[in-house]
């Protein structure tokens, strides 16, 4: 489950935030599967080092580099990191339309425009 999704569980199973509220944030989520003081008390030890590798698989900062990754992590589509743009070489992003229809664009061209990608055709 994502942090959105984690997020959203504790929230349907009206579980409050350790401030007290009833939205948890991610942040706050992320700070707490990331904090070893609560291995044996909240999580087990193997559970705890196998969230710590879930979230450096989903993390888009390359460990190695400390640069950002090409590819980005996307849970909903077989498709992510697959497509690759011809042009410039930035992989497609999947983008649903206010009409709902999902489509793919070259990441490029959706965060800089024209200006990087000229040509790279929208895939339905």
């Amino acid at each position: 489950m994502s942090l959105g999704g984690i997020a959203d569980f504790l929230f349907e199973y009206r579980v409050p935030s350790p401030q007290g509220k009833a939205h948890w944030t991610q942040p706050v989520l992320s700070n707490l599967l990331s904090n070893q003081k609560y291995i044996g008390y909240i999580v087990s030890f193997d559970n705890f080092f196998l969230v710590q590798g879930e979230k450096s698989r989903r993390s888009n900062i390359d460990e190695n580099t400390n640069k950002r990754k090409t590819s980005r992590y996307n849970s909903q589509s077989v498709l992510s990191g697959l497509l690759v743009c011809t042009e410039c070489n930035h992989n497609y992003r999947r983008i649903t339309r206010l009409s709902g229809e999902v489509v793919w664009h070259c990441a490029s061209r959706v965060e800089h425009g024209k200006k990087f990608c000229k040509h790279s055709p929208s895939i339905s």
